[in-house]
């Protein structure tokens, strides 16, 4: 099958198939009608001379008919070369009429004429041989000859009806050849033109379903692109692409696990060995105690900030990382993550007000977990002291929506989308001494999202309110349970 080097060969190729029958029938109908209209010039000269030529016959049967009388009066050769001169003339006439598209009834007037205008002519020349005609018997033929003339005039003069009828016949008849043209050309173009667009649009398609693949990180499948040699070596670029990301990807998870091990000792040896210091010289030395403490408060803030990057690495495989729960209460689960917060809450003086219902969802019960611990994480953060928090539990449209409302000082407009990307923290000033990664609500979007839901930011008068909504149902896709060798290495 044939294929165009580019994207742009076929649209030319497109265009030139596309305008091919319209340009046929252009320069048909052009065609058509220029005959149509030399066939009508030519019917209307032609029925012209016709009426000329019958005017002629009977003038110039008046003229002969005259020119004859005084000769036979006057004897003058004078006359009788008018009268010879005159005969020509008719009988010219009469030969142009011959060859023109008379009626069967005007030829046959024609010939009957010119044959009764020669045998006159012939006796009138036998005249002078002592054949001499009757005067009364010659006006008789004179008048009869008169009488074929203006039938032949009438004959041509009805030819140019029949002329302007033909014409017409004509006009229709180039008319509906046109119509059936249009009829014919006008699908015909507009198939050609729906295949180049399909031809045109399916390699276009097909690379942006590839992009889309790529963003989505399904990674799996090769990318084909079928189209233009140009367009197939772009699809080419893209599964190379696709399998340098994949080569990332492994790398990233290669690594993430390696850290993890070299991070965990020395970690634990730092934490241990600040709060065995801090023991140790609480009484003999309290400054150098108070030191220690420190280094173990940096340590822990340290271990959390890994803890939070290593926790959103592993997002990027949620999908089929998820370990769902055919029955998961969320009510006993929310619960649970506020009794967690309420010693922070406590240090703070911050209220926490609760209202829980009864809600059962299918869903990862560690990663609903995490979504509703960093949102209440995040909503204690920036609560000032002394302030209060609300959460709530319902049902709706067949999700269980969770919101987290705080007296902090809220989000601007401008930041609501872009506080879920990773890395990126708001502008709002932390009431904690511990600043954040920027990424738990980075991992609460992502687990929410691969439970069918989603975590916004809702319109608030006062402070931030968060919602998460997690599908009654559970995830769209399937989940596949973790192999127990790649868990092992994750506890590990």
């Amino acid at each position: 099958m044939y294929r165009p080097r580019s994207i742009v060969r076929l649209i030319l190729i497109g265009f030139a198939v596309v305008l091919a029958p319209l340009i046929v029938a252009v320069l048909t109908a052009v065609v058509q009608v220029d005959r149509l209209a030399q066939q009508s010039q030519d019917a209307v000269l032609e029925a012209e001379t016709a009426t000329q030529q019958g005017r002629s016959l009977v003038e110039q049967l008046t003229q002969m008919q005259r020119a004859v009388g005084q000769y036979r009066v006057l004897g003058d050769d004078a006359l009788h070369q008018a009268y010879l001169d005159r005969r020509a003339a008719f009988v010219a006439a009469g030969e142009r009429l011959r060859d023109l598209n008379l009626s069967t009834a005007g030829r046959k007037e024609l010939i009957a004429l010119l044959t009764e205008e020669r045998q006159l002519h012939e006796a009138l020349e036998n005249e002078d041989g002592g054949q001499e005609l009757d005067a009364e018997a010659l006006n008789e033929a004179w008048a009869a000859l008169a009488a074929r003339a203006r039938a032949v005039l009438g004959e041509a003069s009805r030819m140019i009806e029949t002329q302007a009828a033909s014409a017409m016949r004509n006009a229709d008849r180039v008319q509906r050849t046109l119509l059936l043209q249009a009829a014919a050309v006008i699908p015909a173009t507009l198939v050609l033109a729906g295949v180049f667009v399909v031809l045109i649009n399916r390699p276009m398609r097909q690379i942006g379903a590839a992009i889309r693949r790529l963003g989505g990180r399904e990674l799996a499948g090769p990318i084909e692109v079928q189209g233009p040699r140009d367009v197939e070596e772009l699809g080419r670029q893209l599964d190379w692409l696709r399998r340098r990301i994949a080569e990332l990807e492994e790398q990233k998870v290669t690594f993430v696990r390696h850290i993890s091990h070299e991070l965990k000792t020395p970690l634990t040896t730092i934490r241990e060995g600040a709060e065995l210091l801090a023991e140790s010289l609480a009484d003999s030395l309290p400054e150098e105690a108070e030191i220690s403490r420190i280094m173990r408060a940096d340590s822990l803030r340290l271990q959390k900030l890994i803890e939070d990057l290593l926790q959103f690495g592993k997002t990027q495989e949620i999908v089929t990382d998820l370990r769902v729960a055919e029955t998961v209460d969320l009510e006993a689960v929310v619960r649970e993550v506020i009794a967690g917060q309420r010693v922070s809450c406590a240090a703070k003086s911050i209220t926490l007000h609760e209202r829980v219902s009864p809600v059962e969802v299918r869903a990862d019960p560690n990663k609903v977990r995490i979504v509703i611990d960093n949102l209440l994480t995040n909503a204690v953060k920036f609560t000032p002291p002394n302030g209060d928090i609300r959460v709530s539990l319902t049902a709706a449209d067949g999700f269980a929506l969770v919101d987290v409302r705080d007296s902090g000082p809220g989000i601007a407009a401008h930041e609501a989308e872009r506080i879920f990307e990773p890395f990126v923290q708001g502008t709002a000033e932390y009431q904690s001494s511990v600043k954040g990664t920027g990424l738990g609500l980075a991992i609460a979007r992502e687990y929410a999202e691969a439970h069918g839901g989603y975590v916004k930011v809702m319109s608030s008068e006062r402070g931030a309110h968060f919602r998460a909504a997690f599908a009654l149902d559970g995830p769209a896709l399937p989940a596949r349970p973790v192999p127990t060798r790649k868990l092992e290495d994750r506890a590990a």
